[in-house]
């Protein structure tokens, strides 16, 4: 018996130094849920010893935030043989809440519950580990989709800039080839008239036209290129005063007449007797405005009608300068304005470089104006441009 004895208490010791070896909460809960047995090493991660424990019932060492999910685990626990696994906000004696997670298992003597065992872990560390991975995970996503959206992006500014390249190296190509035209009719005529002595007078005279329309032809291209260089430069500003728009349309009708008459295309205009002022930049607006009408003269065919229209509404002025030309399709009106951009077409019959409306949108832009186009194949089309009036506030 005394043996026996000795073996029971030499196992109780072995025991109790194996369930202290762990820093799990290792304990035995009453069937009430106080504990009756707890490990030291448990209880001392906690802050406690275990005679802070025993008589306590296991819910006061939970928070009051988990009160409810683990009452359900315990009553669980009462009705069935199943360990019950359950995480919990443990309340240690002097530090901030840590997370246990609790394995249970009830014991049974005679159909009746007499004991609750049970083990808990601090898996505090393990959770925050979990929620770093989980926000490192999402800023991982967010960095993937940001290199995705950078890739994209550098793809489309490639694209862009070959885009760009190609239009570039096209409209170089135009600008030289409408330099090269004229120059060549001005050096072809000028030696001819050099080299012949015996030229009639009339001849002369009309080779000395054809140098000097060939002329006004490059000067107005060059001039073209400098105006959009200084415009993207923002070399260019407007120089604003009271101007009466009224008559400086018919400056222009007046400058333009010559060539209109030469080119045999009939000319109206309905404009109002009385002035209006518009305070704008009154060289700009007239570079537009022949810069227009030049452009209606060039597609219209001879035979052809160029209607030049100004009227006064609420608060803006609107000029409509319409003709009978070849028309633009309309997939190419949205593109008209945009710089390099040349509709398709039989271009050797096409002089300029495209550049002019590129100016005349972009002036207009300046005086917060609006300008549109309407036109039809074959049929024509119509300029119209609205210009603020009055708008002293500007000066």
């Amino acid at each position: 018996m005394k043996n026996n004895s000795t073996k029971k208490n030499n196992f109780k010791n072995k025991f109790e130094i194996l369930l202290n070896v762990s820093e799990d909460l290792i304990f035995i809960l009453n069937s009430s849920g106080y504990f009756e047995v707890v490990n030291d090493s448990g209880a001392n991660k906690l802050g406690y010893n275990t005679t802070d424990l025993i008589g306590k019932h296991f819910t006061d060492l939970i928070d009051s935030s988990n009160a409810a999910s683990v009452s359900e685990s315990i009553t669980k626990l009462l009705n069935n043989d199943e360990t019950i696994t359950f995480q919990a906000s443990v309340l240690p004696k002097d530090d901030n809440n840590v997370i246990y997670e609790f394995n249970c298992r009830s014991i049974k003597e005679n159909s009746n519950i007499i004991n609750l065992i049970g083990i808990g872990r601090d898996i505090t560390q393990t959770i925050n580990d979990q929620n770093k991975k989980l926000e490192l995970d999402e800023k991982l996503t967010e960095a993937n989709r940001l290199i995705l959206l950078e890739r994209q992006r550098s793809t489309y500014s490639k694209s862009i800039l070959e885009e760009l390249n190609r239009l570039k190296n096209e409209f170089m190509s135009s600008v030289s080839h409408e330099m090269r035209t004229p120059l060549a009719s001005i050096i072809g005529f000028s030696e001819t008239i050099d080299t012949d002595t015996q030229m009639p007078v009339e001849m002369r005279k009309e080779f000395n036209k054809i140098i000097l329309k060939e002329g006004k032809r490059l000067a107005r291209l060059i001039n073209d290129v400098l105006n959009i260089t200084k415009l993207e430069g923002g070399e260019i500003k407007l120089e604003k005063k009271r101007v009466d728009i009224v008559k400086l349309i018919k400056d222009v009708i007046k400058e333009m007449k010559p060539i209109v008459i030469e080119e045999e295309i009939n000319l109206t205009t309905d404009l109002p007797e009385e002035e209006n002022i518009l305070i704008i930049d009154e060289d700009k607006i007239y570079q537009i405005l022949v810069e227009l009408l030049n452009n209606a003269i060039k597609f219209t065919p001879k035979g052809g009608r160029i209607t030049v229209i100004g009227q006064a509404l609420y608060k803006e002025f609107e000029i409509i300068i319409s003709d009978t030309g070849v028309g633009i399709p309309e997939k190419d009106i949205s593109f008209v304005f945009q710089k390099f951009y040349r509709a398709e077409g039989n271009e050797s019959e096409i002089e300029g470089a495209g550049l002019g409306l590129v100016f005349v949108k972009q002036i207009v832009d300046l005086h917060k104006g609006f300008i549109s186009i309407q036109s039809d194949v074959n049929k024509g089309t119509s300029f119209n441009i609205k210009l603020p009036l009055l708008l002293v506030n500007q000066l």
